[in-house]
């Protein structure tokens, strides 16, 4: 009926990659056998680098290896350089994937929203219901909306943590069908710990939907497809974990506090007001 709980794996390419050791590996291997800059390089580097015996270019090697030896600290200053432009890539790859999604962020007719649906700025979130920190941030979202009369909050379904969180999930969707999204969404972030099917099921009672239109929404290829396309949207920009916000065109880190989105949000009003 529902997502088989000894089958459940966690997407790949969710996975953290750790990148660090294998560059450091990498690096160091290169800059002792004098070709760090080699294979980067395709112009003729004949007259900086003029080694034109085997003798010279073993002698140069020893001679970078032994610089090398004696100053370590010139391999973790390249690693940290290294670190950080790759970080300042991956933001900007991340914000070009961000605004060239915008539409689908922001108005994806499938995903549920809460608050102003003609907000002038749109938050959007990704989590988990089995994730610890999506339940601090609810309420801050769900302060933010009460707050803010002209915001919108689009809720992107990101069940990635467990079977549990595929199946409330799909609950909380076809609690959209029959118009009681906001209050089974809360309702699971308010009590996360039990998200058996028994629970979602009295839940559902609890706020008076059809229960056996409610049971065959679940299983519907509708919010299946909205689950997949959300998960397919969240690596386009690069959301690999939960709590994930986008305010506007602009990603912010999962710790955000409610003074900080409002700091945030005003600014976005002030930009297109200017």
């Amino acid at each position: 009926m529902f997502p088989d709980k000894n089958n459940y794996k966690t997407p790949r390419w969710t996975i953290a990659r750790k990148p660090i050791l294998a560059g450091t590996i990498a690096l160091s291997a290169m800059l002792a056998s004098g070709t760090l800059g080699y294979a980067q390089e395709t112009k003729d580097t004949s007259a900086l680098f003029p080694l034109k015996t085997e003798e010279q270019t073993k002698a140069f090697e020893e001679a970078v290896k032994e610089y090398l030896l004696k100053n370590p600290e010139v391999i973790i200053d390249s690693l940290t350089r290294y670190q950080e432009l790759q970080a300042q890539r991956e933001e900007e790859q991340k914000q070009h994937a961000i605004v060239s999604n915008v539409e689908e962020l922001h108005n994806s007719p499938t995903s549920p929203y809460i608050g102003n649906p003609d907000g002038d700025v749109v938050l959007v979130e990704f989590f988990d219901y089995r994730c610890p920190y999506c339940h601090k941030a609810a309420s801050i979202v769900e302060q933010l909306v009460e707050d803010d009369p002209n915001l919108k909050v689009v809720m992107k379904e990101f069940p990635i943590l467990s079977p549990e969180s595929m199946i409330a999930a799909r609950a909380a969707l076809a609690a959209m069908k029959q118009g009681k999204y906001n209050e089974y969404h809360f309702a699971l972030m308010d009590n996360a710990s039990d998200l058996s099917q028994a629970r979602l099921f009295d839940l559902a009672e609890e706020l008076d939907l059809d229960l056996d239109r409610f049971k065959e929404d679940m299983k519907s290829p509708e919010i299946g497809q909205e689950i997949l396309n959300t998960r397919t949207l969240a690596q386009k920009i690069g959301a690999n974990g939960t709590p994930a916000f986008v305010v506007g065109t602009t990603s912010v880190p999962p710790n955000t506090t409610y003074e900080q989105f409002k700091a945030l949000i005003e600014s976005i009003r002030a930009e297109k007001a200017s």
